[in-house]
Formats: C-alpha cells, structure tokens, sequence
C-alpha cells in the first residue's frame, strides 16, 4: 500500500473523497502529514508499525505498514483530519478505530511476564474488569539466557 492510498482511504472514511468529488493534492499531502505525526507518536510509545518516515512525504512512496493495521490507521488518524476538515467524527467511526487500535496493541505490544511475591494473595480478588493489576517487584533484572555478574563473578539476582 502507497501512502496516497492510505491518505486517500482516510479521506473517504471522513467524506472528503467521495463518488462525486475527489480530494486535492494538497488536501492528500496535509493528510499525509497527519499520518506521519501519529504514526511518530505512536513510535514513542512502543507500536511500531514500520511506517517509512520521509522529510516530505511522497504519495507514491510504499508506507510500509503491515495489512492488519490499516484499520487502526485509518480511523484513528480520520479522528484528527475530522476536525482538520471540519466534519463530524461518528461513533462509528470511533468504534473501527477501537477495533483496529486493539489489533495493532495485540500485535505490536509484548506483555512481559511478572513475578509476584510468595505474600501476595492469590485468587480473583487481584483482577478489576479491565484486566489483571501487575505487580513489579523492585529491582527486578530481566536477562535473556545470561546473567549479569558483579565484579566478583557472582551472579546479580534480585533479593525476594
């Protein structure tokens, strides 16, 4: 997918591009521009899509994200261009936006295993509806099939 199409995709959802009029090129290129914003914040945050970040970006250039995600992209970057044009964001669109925002966390976002203290009570006291609350204990190191040594060669571990 070319970044003209994904623009051209988000400027359908609002309404701009429809059967009967077709957005400018600078209508495409502020749009593009959007994307390129959101799709940098979403960088920061840990959902890296591998969107091809350009200085000026080109329509005709591939975007680079993966077809799963194109439905997070669209309706969430419409939410901005909505009011950059002036129209009304749905709660339809709201709801694909979720929907696609979910695929993208589920794909994108690695949960990482947690250890919890011999004292902490087990059982569905310990959850809320939005799901588990997380326990991280205090100094935890994490290593991938290696340990850390100290400068007497002995193991760094956590104390319990």
């Amino acid at each position: 997918m070319t970044k003209g199409e994904l623009a051209n995709r988000i400027l359908k959802a609002i309404g701009v591009n429809t059967r009967t009029s077709e957005a400018s090129p600078q209508e495409v290129s502020d749009v593009l521009e959007m994307v390129q914003d959101w799709m940098l914040s979403q960088n920061a945050i840990g959902k890296r899509l591998g969107y091809v970040v350009s200085e000026s970006p080109d329509p005709n250039e591939e975007a680079g994200i993966p077809d799963w995600s194109v439905l997070g992209v669209v309706y969430s970057v419409a939410e901005q261009a909505c009011t950059y044009y002036e129209k009304q964001y749905t709660p339809s669109m709201a709801r694909l936006a979720s929907k696609g925002m979910k695929t993208i966390v589920n794909r994108t976002v690695e949960v990482q295993d947690v250890q919890y203290p011999s004292r902490f009570p087990r059982g569905t006291g310990n959850a809320h509806p939005y799901g588990p609350r997380y326990y991280h204990p205090d100094n935890r190191i994490v290593t991938s099939n290696d340990y850390l040594t100290d400068e007497g060669d002995d193991p760094v571990t956590t104390t319990p």
